[in-house]
């Protein structure tokens, strides 16, 4: 007599592998995201599978390590550019040209830094609208926690015109381009793997606890760095000059210090540091905040 449905173990099994993906599934769609004001990591869909023809070119892709990360074992360095700034002026519609144009520069130099490693390259969007405006990412920082962010969910870096002139940059187009090349520090993070990989660890720890504010401090502090190996692939040629670079790494130096229980950017001595490491180097080996010792992210 035939086995009757209910009871077949081939059923049985089938049943119970839908049951465990609808879990993970929930898992995924509830898991919190993460706000560290500079950067929130957010999620991206995953990456179509390879194709089984040997002959289809193997597409690049984000690599979810942190201090053994490829990037950051083999030194690469960003090669010289030259930007074409427009002259910096403190209206909104001047401000966003000048952000847009250097946003267009930062392009130029880590796209064949990120293809020549085997990783995805692609432009982030920028949202220089006046005011700084909720996204994917959830509600937009405070003032007083970040004046710029960027979100990973739609690769986006938002530099509100208005926080920036009043309480952010001001006049000095120095901090103006520190601030930028750190949020877009923050999308070679987001292409590269590193935040993502940063992400889990910081949500398995929990945001706030010591262990999860010392993650974000090493994604925070490594932004710096990219930031520097930027500036000085730019300094001294096109719109920034040697001083305006060397001003702009110097910049990091005068951040806000954060009351231990929130300190999640790191100290202004140890931000300074890092972005001087990428600064004085120019490699990517230089920027490994994963493999510090603590107080060197503290």
């Amino acid at each position: 007599m035939t086995q009757p449905a209910k009871n077949n173990p081939v059923v049985l099994g089938a049943v119970f592998v839908l049951v465990v993906a609808f879990v993970l599934g929930i898992g995924q769609l509830s898991r919190p995201r993460l706000v560290t004001g500079h950067a929130l990591a957010g999620s991206r869909p995953a990456a179509p599978p390879a194709s089984a023809d040997p002959s289809t070119p193997i597409r690049p892709r984000a690599v979810y390590r942190l201090a053994d990360h490829p990037v950051l074992l083999a030194p690469a360095s960003l090669a010289e550019v030259t930007c074409a700034l427009p002259a910096f002026g403190l209206s909104d519609t001047q401000l966003a040209a000048y952000y847009q144009a250097g946003t267009d520069c930062l392009d130029t130099a880590w796209g064949p830094l990120l293809t020549a490693a085997n990783l995805p390259f692609d432009k982030p969007t920028l949202d220089a609208s006046a005011e700084l405006r909720d996204g994917p990412c959830g509600a937009a920082p405070e003032s007083d926690h970040a004046v710029a962010y960027y979100c990973g969910r739609n690769r986006t870096i938002y530099m509100p015109t208005s926080r920036l002139r009043e309480n952010g940059g001001g006049d000095a187009p120095a901090t103006h381009l520190a601030t930028l090349a750190h949020e877009y520090g923050h999308h070679v993070q987001a292409l590269t793997g590193l935040l993502r990989a940063a992400d889990l660890k910081i949500t398995a720890a929990g945001e706030r606890t010591p262990a999860g504010l010392e993650m974000s401090r090493r994604i925070e502090l490594q932004a710096n760095c990219f930031a520097g190996m930027f500036l000085a692939s730019a300094s001294g040629r096109g719109s920034i000059t040697a001083k305006l670079a060397r001003q702009a790494q110097e910049d990091f130096r005068y951040a806000i210090e954060e009351k231990p229980e929130n300190n999640a950017h790191g100290s202004a001595a140890n931000q300074a540091q890092w972005a001087e490491a990428g600064f004085k180097t120019n490699k990517t080996s230089a920027c490994n905040t994963f493999a510090a010792e603590p107080p060197a992210v503290a």
